[in-house]
C-alpha cells in the first residue's frame, strides 16, 4: 500500500493483521495522525477475505521509573492548543473530537473480529479504544487507567458509557472517578479483559489465540459481533437474533460445515 505510516506499523501473519503502535520513544501518545492512520490500516485490511482478525497491539515505551508503557493517552502538552481550539472555533473541535469518537465507534462497529493485546500500563484514549474492542487480553503487567478526572477532564472518547455498559454503574464512577490504577488481575475479574498471559510468551500467545478463532467460519463470526453490538445498541433482541441466524443458515460457510459435520457422523 502507498499510505505512509509514522506512528503506527502494519502486519499479516496468515489471517491476523496486525496494527502496531510504534512510536515508543513518545509512549505511543495519541496525535492526531495516531487515529488517522489507524482508521487507514482498517481501510487496508477491511477488503481483504483472506485477514478474518484484527490485532491491535504496540511497542512499548519505557518510563523515567523503568515501567512499561502500552499508551500514554493524549498529548497534555497540547492542552493549550486545544482550549484556544475550543475557544476560538467550538464548532470545528466538536467535529475534530467526533472524528476520533468515530474512529473507536468504527472498531466497534468493523467487519472483522478485533482483538488488543495490551502489554504494560495502557492510560485515556487508549484504554476507551480497548473498550470498544471484541476481546481484550492482557500480559501480568498490564494497567488500565482512566486518569482524566485528576487533570480535570472526562474520558471524551466513549469511554464513559462503554465502562457502564461493561461493568455498571458504581464501579465505573468509582474508577473514573478516583482516576485509579487497575492491574490485569482486576480488569480480568471485573470483566474488562478475557485472558492474562505471562509477559514471555505475551506476543506467542496472543497470536495463538487469533489464529485459533480465525479457524472459525468468518461469517458466523462477524454475525455474532454484528449481533452482540445490534443488541448492545438497543435494537430489537428478537428481530435482530432471527435476522441474523437466516444470514448464517444461508450462508456458504454454513452449507460447508453442516456437510462436513454430516459427512463426519456418518463415517463414525
Amino acid at each position: 500500500m502507498s499510505f505512509e505510516f509514522t506512528k503506527i506499523k502494519i502486519e499479516k501473519i496468515d489471517s491476523v493483521g496486525k496494527i502496531i503502535l510504534n512510536s515508543p520513544e513518545t509512549l505511543n501518545i495519541i496525535e492526531k495522525e495516531t487515529f488517522e492512520e489507524i482508521n487507514e490500516a482498517l481501510n487496508h485490511f477491511e477488503t481483504q477475505n483472506e485477514t478474518k482478525i484484527i490485532l491491535i497491539s504496540a511497542i512499548c515505551g519505557v518510563s523515567r521509573a523503568g515501567g512499561k508503557i502500552f499508551s500514554a493517552g493524549v498529548n497534555l502538552k497540547k492542552y493549550n492548543e486545544k482550549l484556544d481550539m475550543v475557544n476560538t472555533s467550538p464548532d470545528y473541535f466538536k467535529e475534530h473530537l467526533k472524528s476520533s469518537r468515530a474512529l473507536i465507534r468504527r472498531i466497534e462497529q468493523f467487519n472483522k473480529p478485533v482483538v488488543i493485546a495490551v502489554d504494560g500500563f495502557v492510560t485515556g484514549g487508549f484504554f476507551e479504544l480497548a473498550l470498544a474492542c471484541d476481546v481484550v487480553l492482557t500480559s501480568r503487567s498490564a494497567v488500565f487507567s482512566l486518569n482524566e478526572v485528576n487533570v480535570g477532564l472526562i474520558p471524551g472518547y466513549g469511554g464513559i458509557h462503554r465502562l457502564l455498559r461493561l461493568i455498571g454503574k458504581n464501579r465505573a464512577f468509582e474508577i473514573i472517578a478516583t482516576s485509579r490504577k487497575i492491574n490485569a488481575e482486576e480488569a480480568f475479574s471485573l470483566g474488562i479483559s478475557l485472558q492474562i498471559f505471562d509477559e514471555d510468551n505475551f506476543d506467542i500467545e496472543t497470536n495463538k489465540f487469533c489464529q485459533q478463532l480465525a479457524l472459525k467460519p468468518q461469517s458466523s463470526i462477524n454475525l455474532v459481533k454484528e449481533t452482540i453490538y445490534g443488541i448492545l445498541s438497543g435494537k430489537n433482541v428478537e428481530q435482530i437474533e432471527i435476522e441474523n441466524f437466516i444470514k448464517a443458515i444461508s450462508s456458504e460457510d454454513a452449507e460447508k460445515q453442516i456437510k462436513l459435520f454430516c459427512n463426519f457422523a456418518h463415517t463414525k
